[in-house]
């Protein structure tokens, strides 16, 4: 049996089927691959019960980006770790310089006038 757009309902189960199977990578594509607007898909996940499909997009990675992704991440962790390292020194130098000044008599503000030569 047809709707009043023209398809069928073993054609909607089929295009549902092919989603979760992962033929496409998302809704748009199977929408334009059957030159058909994206409501319709939305609206047979819900007619159909493929609602968990909605949303979904399928990512199909190969080796070479699998590992330029791990290498990205670990690079990241690395900055990040260096960063948080860099922070922490930073923070060191600031209260030792409070120290200091306060040892002297003097403000933070002032010693780094002095210290660039203004």
């Amino acid at each position: 049996m047809k709707d009043r757009h023209g398809y069928s309902k073993a054609f909607k189960l089929h295009v549902m089927e092919e989603l979760r199977d992962g033929k496409w990578k998302s809704q748009a594509d199977a929408a334009a691959a059957y030159g058909l607007p994206q409501s319709y898909i939305h609206k047979w996940m819900r007619q159909l019960g493929f609602e968990h499909l909605k949303g979904r997009t399928i990512h199909v990675k190969t080796r070479t980006e699998l590992d330029e992704i791990k290498r990205l991440k670990a690079g990241n962790k690395l900055l990040k770790e260096r960063l948080a390292d860099e922070v922490v020194d930073h923070k060191i130098d600031e209260v030792t310089l409070q120290i200091v000044c306060r040892r002297l008599g003097t403000t933070p503000e002032e010693a780094r006038k002095t210290a660039s030569g203004k």
